[in-house]
């Protein structure tokens, strides 16, 4: 993770991801749903704020609306980490909150792997990338991807990361339709259809690898599609808006509610913007594979 220091504080940018591609492989014993997807690290950041404070923890977010009690991810992870670390020491955090909530793009598990990653150092408890990953897979299925992050294959429940170094930019248009959608909602009325045939994931990562985005557009693919549009018919009407521009693909990151265009370039996700933003119809972020753009 990108992080500056600086006279005993340290800032920590927690980047969204986006899903490329998610297929659903069938049922678990435990429970869970066994996935197979590509996470992609996107420009769009949370920051982290920290430093030391005698033995208290203080958590504050910019955002009123997102609770700061025991069930914040943040807090947890304060937990988990002072618990295997043996180190009870106090802290101070700040959380600058530009993530929306309930949206698919994971700012809730990168907020909590950003947390585990800043106490860490404030706390110079020396843990590596491995350690770092078993912890934050104590968290959620989603956590351990944001350790390693950039670009990576998860499976499992999604917390065996297999990263994909990836040396292309792509340029994509995050459109949040302002209100949050519920993952355990979305599994809980996903039906398994073990006739359906299962997306192969070795096409979507041949047409990454190309730097083509007119390839990578048509191989996007996210199983949950028809249930979320099934549930909040909003979205899909959305997608059906957003299909008269000029996208190479169009798809619903993770369960939702988000939706993420795939532009041919630069200037184009500009352009769209600009159209997109006119309509109204939610918030709208122009963002790239490499978080470094907007992490500053």
């Amino acid at each position: 993770m990108k992080y500056w220091e600086e006279q005993g504080k340290i800032k920590i940018a927690a980047p969204a991801k986006i899903n490329l591609f998610l297929e659903i492989l069938g049922k678990r014993p435990d429970g869970y749903h066994e996935i197979e997807t590509v996470m992609q690290e996107v420009s769009l950041c949370d920051y982290i704020y920290m430093e030391n404070r005698g033995r208290d923890i203080e958590f504050t977010c910019s955002n009123p609306k997102l609770p700061v009690g025991a069930d914040n991810l943040v807090l947890k992870a304060v937990r988990l980490f002072q618990e295997e670390s043996r180190v009870f020491r106090g802290v101070k955090i700040y959380l600058e909150k530009r993530i929306p909530v309930g949206a698919g793009l994971g700012g809730g598990s990168s907020d909590a792997v950003a947390t585990l990653f800043g106490l860490n150092k404030v706390w110079q408890v020396g843990y590596d990338e491995k350690k770092l990953m078993s912890l934050a897979g104590k968290l959620g299925s989603d956590t351990p991807f944001f350790v390693s992050g950039d670009t990576a294959i998860c499976r499992g429940r999604g917390e065996v990361v297999t990263p994909y170094p990836l040396n292309v930019k792509y340029n994509y248009i995050i459109i949040y339709p302002r209100f949050e959608v519920s993952t355990a909602t979305v599994y809980k009325n996903f039906k398994i259809v073990l006739t359906k045939n299962l997306k192969d994931v070795n096409f979507l990562l041949q047409s990454l690898s190309s730097g083509s985005p007119d390839k990578l557009g048509a191989c996007l693919h996210n199983r949950l599609e028809e249930v979320v549009f099934r549930l909040y018919p909003d979205i899909e009407r959305i997608k059906k808006t957003l299909a008269k521009y000029d996208f190479c693909g169009i798809l619903l990151s993770g369960s939702g509610s988000a939706l993420y265009g795939l532009c041919k370039g630069e200037r184009d996700s500009k352009e769209i913007e600009q159209q997109i933003k006119m309509l109204d119809i939610g918030d709208v972020f122009v963002v790239t594979n490499d978080f470094n753009d907007n992490a500053k």
